[in-house]
């Protein structure tokens, strides 16, 4: 649970004797699993800052959902939208589970950013990670296999969610093959198929709906050289 401004990645610059100024102008929000916080292209303006809990940011087109990234505590919603011209949301977003957030206008958002502009500069570096996050999405999409596809999407949650787990390595995040088939633009049937594959060849395993590296080095070698930079797939780095 986030409790300090300062656990905020776009405040974090903020000196703390004024986090009680910012404090003041958050409305604590609860939203129950399943419920839609934002609609794309629906008019709306204000801000959201999760603490506690997981969303997924997505669009959807003729009934097919593509997901664009999972937001987590600490991270902001909205601010795009209200540092723009125009308020239609630029995605929908939904809670993965029970999330707890705070909530601010645009207009205090925008006050914010007027008497400090670490918040702005951070609220830049933000929009860069997620581009870069996009741009590794469409590779996805557009360039490789469902094969080559699951296992890049597998090193990645391990290098954003993963620790070591006694020889093996665990992706700290519970999530379903829905999910990730909707993170990678194909059908839950393929996904299965694949995941399926790499348990038989011994490269992952999936307990309480956790997924284990077995052998993280063969996965890596699935995704040959479609990462240059390991350090980027790291989605936040701000």
């Amino acid at each position: 649970m986030i409790t300090k401004i300062s656990e905020i990645a776009i405040f974090a610059d903020i000196p703390e004797i004024d986090a009680p100024h910012i404090i003041s102008k958050l409305k604590e929000r609860q939203f129950k699993k399943n419920h839609i916080l934002m609609f794309e292209n629906d008019l709306s303006e204000d801000v959201y800052i999760i603490r506690s809990g997981m969303v997924k940011v997505y669009r959807i087109h003729e009934g097919k959902e593509i997901v664009l990234s999972i937001s987590m505590p600490g991270d902001i919603l909205g601010e795009v939208e209200a540092l723009s011209n125009d308020s239609h949301r630029i995605s929908s977003i939904e809670a993965l589970e029970n999330v707890s957030v705070w909530q601010m206008t645009k207009q205090d958002f925008l006050q914010i950013v007027d008497q400090y502009p670490s918040v702005l500069r951070k609220a830049y570096m933000i929009l860069v990670e997620r581009t870069r996050m996009l741009n590794r999405l469409i590779r996805y999409l557009t360039f490789y296999d469902v094969r080559t596809k699951a296992a890049n999407l597998l090193v990645d949650l391990y290098y954003n969610f993963g620790k070591p787990d006694g020889d093996n390595f665990k992706i700290d995040l519970k999530i379903n093959q829905s999910l990730l088939a909707n993170m990678l633009g194909v059908t839950r049937e393929s996904i299965s198929k694949t995941l399926g594959d790499f348990q038989n060849e011994g490269l992952i395993d999936t307990r309480d709906k956790y997924f284990y590296l077995l052998d993280k080095s063969q996965l890596e070698a699935i995704c040959s050289e479609t990462e240059e930079v390991p350090a980027l797939r790291k989605w936040y780095n701000v």
